[in-house]
């Protein structure tokens, strides 16, 4: 008589959950990172001179949907996938990104003006304090 052992699966927390989406995403930041970096370093070994490069940090921003205490759980990568670079561009992405947020009514607002200066000019970090069901996180990277 043969017998068969059932398994069951467990249920995986929201932070188990939110954690390896996050290690998901920024693994594949990081892998189109290392690309371009790959690219770079074959576009450079044609030429018989070869250049030391230095570290440095470059900094992206990923706007998040959340809860209102701004918990890391409510945080979901898997939905929020888009990065947005330190750059000119990549700013006026982010912000019209929460622009169309707000548009949504996902998001409030507290100080339209004050969000687009830090957004625009200043540390996009500064401007979560002022959303309501929104975050702003930066991610560094070398490179």
């Amino acid at each position: 008589m043969a017998t068969t052992k059932k398994t069951t699966a467990g249920k995986k927390t929201a932070t188990t959950v939110a954690k390896k989406a996050a290690k998901s995403v920024a693994s594949k930041v990081a892998e189109a990172a290392v690309t371009a970096v790959a690219a770079k370093a074959v576009k450079g070994t044609t030429t018989k001179t070869v250049k030391k490069t230095t570290a440095k940090k470059k900094h992206a921003y990923i706007f998040f949907n959340c809860n209102d205490d701004k918990d890391a759980v409510s945080m979901n990568p898997r939905y929020n996938n888009e990065v947005f670079a330190d750059s000119a561009a990549g700013r006026k992405a982010l912000l019209q990104r929460i622009k169309d947020e707000v548009n949504a009514g996902r998001v409030n607002v507290s100080d339209k003006k004050a969000v687009e200066e830090d957004i625009l000019q200043g540390n996009p970090t500064d401007a979560s304090e002022k959303l309501q069901y929104g975050d702003i996180e930066r991610m560094i990277f070398l490179g």
